[in-house]
């Protein structure tokens, strides 16, 4: 019978987090591609400095934030506190528009949905919403949702 400590004595040690860091960066640097955070709900940008934020947004506006240095920036679009339907409809637009700003830069861009770790926000909606855009739109293929509490 396998035990616990027998299992796990079959792992590969745990990574060194520091050197991860490096890995990662150097991967992002790599990709030429902008990580775009969707954040529903303003309390989660506390978290972050020295990011851009945007409250409001358009196409002309994510096309300068694709071309400039920042790796990363995040669009918050409030839209926990909104009726399911309007967030809905706030991700597909935000979606859009950024697919539309990439193909203007030729800049790829990952999105990551920011919500709330207990899901009180509108989930799957608001990243399906998103998924459906980016699938059609930028002809992404998503295999699943990683949920990171």
């Amino acid at each position: 019978m396998l035990t616990l400590t027998g299992l796990l004595a079959n792992l590969p040690p745990e990574p060194d987090e520091a050197s991860l860091f490096g890995e990662i960066q150097r991967a992002v640097a790599v990709s030429g591609r902008k990580l775009v955070v969707v954040d529903d709900d303003p309390t989660g940008t506390q978290t972050v400095h020295d990011i851009e934020l945007f409250t409001t947004w358009d196409v002309q506006m994510l096309t300068d934030a694709l071309q400039n240095d920042p790796r990363l920036f995040y669009v918050l679009t409030n839209s926990r506190s909104m009726p399911e339907s309007d967030a809905v409809q706030v991700n597909r637009k935000t979606a859009q528009q950024l697919v539309t700003a990439s193909q203007a830069t030729g800049i790829d861009f990952v999105v990551a949905s920011r919500s709330d770790s207990t899901l009180r926000g509108h989930y799957p909606a608001e990243i399906s919403a998103l998924e459906d855009v980016l699938a059609t739109s930028a002809h992404e293929r998503f295999d699943g949702h990683l949920v990171v509490p």
